[in-house]
């Protein structure tokens, strides 16, 4: 989504327009009106009523390339002014190719940066020699379709450029798309769908990427339209190769042992039962300005919730509940004998009684070993894995963190807990070789060497 800036004509649906300008930068889209949009002559110059704020649902435009605006949920003054010589509105989204009349749409798509390596979409010209020629192949190309709930899934690609008499310029495009039998406003279908879809991205390639142009189709339209909102993306992305032996990439399309039609409804079931564990272990990855304390905590919380999600496998008690139970008995009597007050007794009985839940470090140890191979390699290599990184946790979470590992240990914990937590969530997936990809990984192997020489 390019910033932008266009001037033209606006109005609320069945009133007056006004000129002003649209921009749309890191803030989102923001109508500035040379004039007031709702306005109204009272003899006297004397004002309406009271100042008052608040959101209109709808604003059409239409700028000076004739192209037709609307926006949507548009916070700013709506009293009315009888001089108003300029006002401004904030947006939640503003669609551009249509006045649309209310704020239901059936399909969302987006391009991404790398989505087109990591579907292994098909290159779109082709030279050869004899006669020196470059040839354009300009048909949609449908990478996988597929189905999840009442949606359609689908990534194609294609070109997409211009031309005139003496040059001609393309490039290639690729884009996710979700068509929805449900119509829904559009911060749901991002919510539903591309959410879901970028984090699939993130957590295959281990680095920083955006969503670009992001488009919606209105319910009842086959047209799909240019959509623009707020959204905190990465300031730069480097697109150097996914496939590179510095890569930090665990998944494609191409090398995933599940088909890619298998593998997109599969992720979306288990992103609806993750979602807390994902958003965690990638809010550095949409926010990499973050500092290294913040990024370890979000690693780290990210362990935490996983083994929240799955306490019914690795168990959350530290003993059965008769062990529990016998062993708070024989505190209790021991205090008993030592002739402590009955009121101290009840009260370390009462502490007691409820401290049944498994250690930090346990919790640590039944993730970490629940990779496989992968966990093993750690523990091998870094025997104090599960205290470093909890002493590290302790430290971000409940201040000394100058006293436990240093700020260098801490970030090497965090990127080996980057590791560990992208491929358990791959083997959620049923990329059961996805411990074997990351020890191969060089990028893994130099993270776990700096956290060994540390320690």
């Amino acid at each position: 989504m390019d910033n932008f800036e266009v001037y033209g004509s606006w109005w609320i649906p069945g009133g007056a327009p006004t000129t002003g300008k649209l921009s749309f930068s890191e803030k989102g889209p923001v109508l500035t009106l040379y004039g007031a949009l709702l306005s109204q002559e009272v003899p006297g110059g004397e004002l309406s009523g009271p100042a008052e704020w608040g959101t209109l649902p709808l604003i059409h435009g239409r700028e000076e390339q004739q192209r037709s605006i609307t926006l949507l949920g548009a916070f700013g003054m709506t009293s009315q002014w009888p001089e108003i010589t300029e006002q401004t509105f904030d947006a939640e989204l503003a669609v551009i190719g249509d006045h649309l009349m209310d704020a239901d749409f059936s399909g969302i798509r987006s391009d991404f940066d790398y989505l087109a390596d990591w579907v292994g979409a098909p290159p779109v010209s082709k030279r050869q020699k004899e006669p020196r020629a470059t040839l354009i192949d300009d048909k949609i190309a449908e990478c996988v379709s597929t189905t999840w709930g009442d949606a359609s899934l689908a990534i194609r690609s294609g070109v997409i450029g211009s031309s005139d008499e003496a040059h001609v310029s393309v490039r290639r495009w690729c884009a996710f798309s979700a068509e929805s039998g449900s119509p829904q406003r559009w911060s749901e279908l991002l919510e539903s769908y591309l959410r879901p879809f970028h984090d699939l991205l993130l957590l295959s390639l281990g680095r920083e990427l955006r969503m670009r142009d992001v488009e919606l189709r209105p319910e009842g339209s086959e047209e799909w339209m240019s959509a623009y909102f707020r959204t905190l993306a990465p300031g730069s992305v480097v697109e150097s190769s996914i496939s590179s032996y510095r890569a930090p990439t665990l998944l494609t399309a191409e090398d995933s042992s599940v088909p890619l039609s298998e593998l997109l409804p599969r992720w979306f079931d288990l992103y609806q039962d993750r979602q807390t564990v994902i958003a965690l272990l990638h809010a550095p990855l949409y926010a990499p300005f973050t500092y290294s304390a913040h990024r370890y905590a979000s690693f780290f919380q990210s362990l935490e919730a996983y083994h929240r999600v799955k306490k019914n496998e690795f168990g959350s008690k530290d003993v059965s509940k008769q062990e529990h139970g016998a062993r708070v008995k024989l505190v209790v009597s021991a205090l008993d004998a030592a002739g402590l007050p009955q009121d101290h007794v009840q009260w370390a009985k009462n502490v007691i009684q409820g401290r049944n839940d498994k250690s930090l470090k346990e919790q640590i140890v039944d993730v970490v070993s629940s990779t496989g191979k992968l966990g093993q390699r750690i523990l091998a290599t870094v025997p104090d894995f599960p205290t470093l990184v909890y002493n590290a946790r302790t430290g971000v979470s409940h201040g000394g963190a100058d006293k436990g590992p240093s700020a260098t240990q801490r970030y090497w914990c965090g990127e080996v807990l980057l590791w560990l937590m992208r491929v358990r969530l791959l083997q959620d997936l049923g990329i059961t070789d996805s411990d074997a990809r990351a020890l191969r990984n060089t990028r893994f192997q130099d993270s776990l060497k700096q956290l060994s020489i540390g320690t």
